[in-house]
C-alpha cells in the first residue's frame, strides 16, 4: 500500500464529498441516498487509480481504505463549508423555510418558537457538534460504498 497515495486520494475525495455535501444546490444532488457523498468515494478511488502508471486489480481492503479515510476527510471539509457558508450568508435553509411560514394565512405559534431554538442552538454550538457527529457517521459509510462501487466498475476489465 502506498500511504501518501491513499492520504492524497482521500482528501481529494472527501474534498468533492463535502463540497456536494454542504454548498446550497449542490447539496441536493444528496437527495438520491446520498449520491454527492458516494461521488467522493469515487473520484477518491479513480485518482488513486489513474495515480499509477499500468492499471492494476485494485485490492478490496485499499478501496474500504480510501472509501473510509475520504469520508472522514469528508466529514471535516463539510463542517468547515458549513461553517463558512453560515458565517457568510446565515443559517439559509432556516430563512427559507421562515419566509414560506410568513407566507402562510395561519401559522401555528409553535413553529416560531421552534425557529427561535434553532438559531439559538446554532449560535451555541450545539448544532456544530451535531452536525460534525452526523457527518461522521455518514460520510465514511456512503465513500465507503461509493468506492467500492467505482472498484467493482474498475475491475471488471482487468484481470
Amino acid at each position: 500500500m502506498d500511504n501518501q497515495r491513499i492520504i492524497t486520494a482521500g482528501f481529494i475525495g472527501g474534498f468533492v464529498a463535502g463540497a456536494l455535501n454542504s454548498i446550497p444546490v449542490l447539496n441536493f444532488i444528496n437527495c438520491f441516498c446520498c449520491l454527492g457523498i458516494m461521488l467522493g468515494g469515487a473520484v477518491a478511488l479513480i485518482y488513486y487509480d489513474r495515480s499509477f502508471q499500468i492499471q492494476e486489480y485494485i485490492n478490496p481492503a485499499i478501496a474500504v481504505t480510501i472509501g473510509i479515510s475520504s469520508g472522514l476527510f469528508g466529514a471535516f471539509i463539510s463542517l468547515f463549508f458549513d461553517w463558512i457558508i453560515y458565517a457568510n450568508f446565515g443559517h439559509w435553509e432556516i430563512e427559507f423555510m421562515q419566509q414560506l411560514i410568513d407566507n402562510m394565512d395561519e401559522v401555528p405559534t409553535v413553529l416560531d418558537e421552534i425557529f427561535y431554538e434553532l438559531d439559538e442552538e446554532l449560535k451555541s454550538g450545539f448544532l456544530w457538534g451535531s452536525i460534525l457527529l452526523r457527518n461522521l457517521l455518514l460520510m465514511p459509510v456512503f465513500c465507503l460504498i461509493g468506492s467500492l462501487v467505482t472498484r467493482v466498475i474498475l475491475n471488471k476489465n482487468r484481470v
